[in-house]
């Protein structure tokens, strides 16, 4: 699995990792914006994180798409952690 992901709205994500969804045993992809959020991190089904959407236009893609570190804007480059800094309980 890439790092870091493009989606088909525009923005850049990078990813933390996959996590077991216990209320049903589904595997989650977690992952965490590249730009200004309310939230840092989000999770989505697998199978949705790497399906496709239809557009308007009827066009089907990716959801999201792989990208390499160096495809990412600079301003996405800024928010990338090398490790997520976790809170003490």
């Amino acid at each position: 699995m890439s790092l870091f992901y493009r989606h088909y709205k525009g923005g850049y994500y990078q990813v933390v990792g996959e996590a077991l969804d216990t209320q049903d045993d589904s595997i989650v992809v977690i992952y965490r914006t590249l730009y200004p959020s309310a939230y840092s991190l989000f999770s989505r089904p697998k199978e949705l994180f790497f399906g496709s959407v239809r557009l308007p236009d009827g066009t089907v893609t990716d959801r999201f798409q792989a990208v390499e570190y160096d495809e990412l804007p600079e301003e996405a480059r800024a928010r990338v952690l090398e490790a997520l800094p976790l809170q003490k309980s």
